[in-house]
């Protein structure tokens, strides 16, 4: 049980009565209003423990710092009324928790991990992510409008010391060529009756979350018996949403058709915009003939363009049914990770081999810029099979940052160094009119920024 006083009475806290004082919990800090806890700075260590390896000081200092510039944002915040919706943090728990799930490979995983049930961490994880989120709007208010010139990037990287010129890995340019194996209407037939079939035995009586563990094919869900947690209506397919969203009770719905496959659906709780169901997935196959079809149409395609018939980007052009590449000659984009917005390949045509699919990495493993990959299967975003063949039209091989090569990156590197540097003129001055109290234990912290302790 945590026990939080109030600051003003107590920076520590002891179980009334006991001779020694064991310490539950306790206030390290104080900024305006805002405590920050002992648990507050453990909980930042465990969620962040991968950065733990690479601090040079005490990790406890860092994100004890961390947090006094979030609860000084957020005092700005509230008086400049500043807000994030319940829904909006909800929101942003439900993904956090499956990178979390994703990261350690189910939800029992997650709960052995934290000693805590799901609902407890969702708990756990609602205060300070809505907490966060108002934080960094009142940083994008205070950084609001910056820009930095040419100019300005080019004095930032001639200033930047030889040996701290960040190193560029290498990256590639790729081009593909996509063909998807068609199904059958009566697969398509076999696949339709077989969840009608579930939804029968599932309306007489069945568990709908056996089923889906033991039949469902989407692998994110079917080991928690098929179960979405809250999303929002705008995160599922919209063919799914129309029909989740207007299930009522235990309803379970018919057969639904989206680009993943077919599905049934069964309401668990719909809370505001958010709504949390169960499903069953199953997607049609194509058939071994089928599969071979492609191959051998593929495989033609290869030949021509190695026996100098047609160009790759032509035959791209002509032949890929990837719909995203095809126009752009089979030229794969870097959408970025999703976890990592600010991926400095982001909207480019290059690659950092990592950021490439393990089956797309084997294929080019021996590959020089123009050849040609062997044919191979892979899924598509919708998790269905297709073939493909691959070139590399490019390889830039690893160097130190160019300002002619990189000046994208250069840029945010010097956007970003304009933008803290506001920002950090903006703490100092808050540090001063602002209330702040530090715990003896800490005020020996090599913190950042000087002002904290008074």
């Amino acid at each position: 049980m945590m026990l939080v006083l109030p600051a003003s009475l107590s920076l520590n806290a002891q179980v009334v009565g006991q001779k020694d004082p064991v310490i539950i919990d306790r206030v390290i800090a104080v900024v305006g209003k805002y405590p920050i806890l002992q648990s507050d700075i453990e909980n930042q260590m465990i969620q962040f423990r991968t950065e733990i390896m690479g601090l040079a000081g005490d990790p406890r200092c860092y994100f004890l710092e961390s947090l006094l510039v979030n609860k000084l944002l957020l005092s700005q915040a509230e008086i400049d009324s500043i807000m994030v919706t319940d829904d909006e943090a909800q929101r942003e728990v439900e993904n956090k928790l499956q990178n979390y799930i994703y990261e350690l490979g189910s939800e029992e995983n997650l709960a052995n991990y934290f000693k805590k049930t799901i609902l407890e961490i969702k708990q756990d994880l609602f205060k300070p992510q809505k907490e966060n989120m108002i934080s960094r709007r009142m940083s994008d208010e205070i950084t609001k409008g910056i820009e930095v010139t040419p100019s300005e990037v080019q004095k930032f990287y001639k200033n930047m010391p030889s040996n701290q010129v960040p190193l560029r890995p290498e990256t590639l340019e790729i081009r593909e060529i996509v063909l998807k194996p068609s199904v059958s209407e009566s697969e398509i037939t076999r696949i339709q009756n077989r969840l009608n079939e579930f939804r029968e035995r599932i309306l007489k009586g069945e568990s709908f979350t056996t089923l889906a563990v033991l039949y469902s094919e989407d692998e994110a869900s079917a080991g928690s018996g098929g179960v979405i947690d809250f999303q929002p209506r705008s995160t599922l397919a919209p063919e799914f949403a129309a029909v989740a969203f207007n299930l009522k009770g235990n309803d379970v719905s018919r057969v639904v058709k989206t680009d993943f496959g077919y599905h049934i659906i069964q309401l668990i709780e719909r809370r505001g915009d958010l709504i949390n169901v169960r499903h069953i997935l199953m997607t049609p196959k194509p058939s071994i003939e089928e599969k071979a079809a492609i191959r051998g149409r593929l495989d033609s395609i290869s030949t021509a363009i190695r026996e100098g018939k047609i160009t790759f980007e032509a035959a791209a052009q002509r032949y890929s049914e990837e719909k995203d590449t095809r126009s752009n000659g089979g030229l794969l984009l870097n959408n970025g990770d999703p976890q990592n917005p600010a991926s400095q390949n982001r909207n480019t045509t290059w690659f950092e081999p990592q950021e490439l699919s393990r089956e797309v990495m084997d294929a080019i493993r021996n590959l020089k810029v123009g050849e040609i990959s062997q044919i191979f299967e892979t899924r598509d975003a919708n998790n269905k099979p297709v073939f493909k063949i691959i070139s590399i039209k490019s390889r830039r091989p690893a160097h130190k940052a160019d300002l002619k090569l990189d000046y994208p990156y250069l840029q945010s590197l010097a956007l970003n160094q304009r933008r803290q540097d506001v920002l950090n003129d903006w703490i100092e001055k808050k540090q001063k009119s602002m209330y702040i109290l530090i715990n003896p234990d800490f005020r020996n912290c090599d913190f950042e920024r000087k002002g904290w302790v008074k």
